[in-house]
């Protein structure tokens, strides 16, 4: 059975595709039979047509060397609220099943145009909210993925696809690929564009993520996506970085065995020269976490007023309250709200300091059952809120042996100082794969 740690780097993969054409069958054929030996368990696809990726395989055939672009041949997995023109795109709800939008979403068209092979759509929780789909987490299959990303990670974690995209309304990067086990990471919210992606709260919160194995792959992913001219040695490691850890209610509300994790791997990169600070966030700042579920709620109520207003019965309970608890948010309430959210803001240089990044748990502990939902986002509500980006990278074991993870972020539109540092830590860290 083929896993995640036995797949080659996508940046790997990607050179040696541009080079070798001839080996986009042995890729495609190692992602089908690592579908093929786990999907009836991990439940990871919404749509997965072979015909069609052969399809796309034969189209790049025909473009010539000087042609290929940086994800030649590449598979990447899409989280099925993105827009597909050759696939249907249902954004986890019953309300849209078949739906077959008439374009491509900006970033998946980004792809395309970058040779990547689009294998699918992964499963995603309804209109990436917390209602859980059937997806489970490789590691253990009684546990959840975390969500919405479910499928994503899960099958990127189960070796199914080098590559997926997500994404992040509250914690939908951070949290599943913490839970499988994988790096995920969630730029700025305007390095990648979300036309033709289905908004919860697309007017502050909603953002494109990214999933690989190690922080060259989410890099080259985004930096595709995003239109960026990339070289070879693109976004060096930055040595030596000055490291805040975040203690603020979020790691008090943590397990302790995550937090742990986060201070031994603080204590192994001061070893390695890191500067290691710790970062205790003013009170206001505490209230990010309830700010950012009131923005979501009243811009959620927006985005998806037609769904709530004429297909009540095809929606969750779960997410039907809370839509209405989203309409009953006054425009003064959503007003007042965005505006201390933009005090905060204001005050970042200050909140970091002499800190390049911060570093937190990715999410309050290990992966829990599936029964009882995808896990709790708040480790990662005030940063989305913030608009910091941000990186999980797999560090750590929970009690039961599940993976945890290391969540790093960075000054809004800082996401260079990001992967740089990232790749320092991971390197460090040991984590990065050879």
């Amino acid at each position: 059975m083929r896993t995640a740690s036995s797949l080659p780097h996508a940046r790997d993969l990607a050179r040696q595709l541009r080079k070798d054409m001839s080996a986009m069958e042995d890729v495609v054929a190692n992602c089908r039979s690592a579908v093929e030996a786990r999907e009836s368990e991990i439940k990871a696809f919404r749509f997965l047509n072979w015909e069609l990726v052969k399809k796309q395989v034969g189209e790049l055939h025909r473009i010539p060397a000087e042609r290929r672009g940086p994800l030649f041949g590449l598979p990447v997995a899409v989280k099925d609220i993105f827009d597909t023109s050759d696939m249907p795109t249902s954004y986890g709800s019953e309300i849209y099943a078949g739906h077959r939008p008439s374009a491509d979403a900006a970033c998946v068209a980004r792809l395309r145009a970058a040779g990547a092979i689009i294998l699918g759509k992964t499963v995603t929780t309804e209109f990436a909210f917390w209602h859980a789909g059937p997806t489970r987490n490789p590691h253990d299959t009684m546990r959840t993925p975390g969500g919405s990303s479910s499928g994503s990670c899960a099958g990127l974690a189960a070796g199914m696809f080098p590559l997926a995209l997500g994404s992040q309304t509250a914690a939908s990067t951070m949290r599943p690929a913490a839970f499988c086990g994988i790096t995920g990471y969630k730029p700025s919210r305007h390095w990648i564009s979300r036309a033709g992606v289905k908004a919860l709260a697309g007017s502050t919160l909603d953002a494109v993520g990214v999933f690989g194995r190690c922080v060259d792959d989410v890099a080259l992913l985004a930096q595709v996506m995003a239109g960026i001219e990339m070289e070879e040695d693109d976004n060096p490691s930055l040595d030596a970085p000055v490291i805040a850890t975040w203690q603020g209610q979020e790691w008090n509300a943590a397990e302790t065995y995550a937090t742990s994790a986060v201070l031994e791997a603080a204590e192994r990169l001061a070893s390695a020269g890191a500067n290691v600070i710790k970062v205790t966030p003013a009170t206001d700042f505490d209230r990010l976490i309830d700010l950012q579920k009131l923005v979501m709620a009243r811009e959620a109520a927006c985005d998806l007023a037609w769904e709530h207003l004429c297909h009540r019965d095809l929606l969750s309970d779960t997410l039907a309250d809370f839509l209405d608890e989203g309409t009953a948010v006054s425009a003064a309430g959503y007003q007042s709200a965005l505006a201390s959210v933009d005090d905060c803001k204001s005050r970042i240089d200050q909140l970091f300091g002499a800190a390049d990044i911060l570093v937190a748990p990715s999410a309050p502990g290990e992966a829990p059952l599936h029964e009882t939902g995808t896990g709790n986002p708040d480790m990662s509500r005030a940063w989305t809120l913030l608009d910091l980006p941000s990186i999980t990278i797999p560090f750590g074991n929970g009690p039961s042996g599940l993976p945890l993870g290391l969540q790093v972020a960075a000054r809004p539109g800082h996401d260079e100082t990001l992967l740089g540092t990232a790749r320092w830590i991971e390197r460090v860290l040991g984590t990065e794969v050879p």
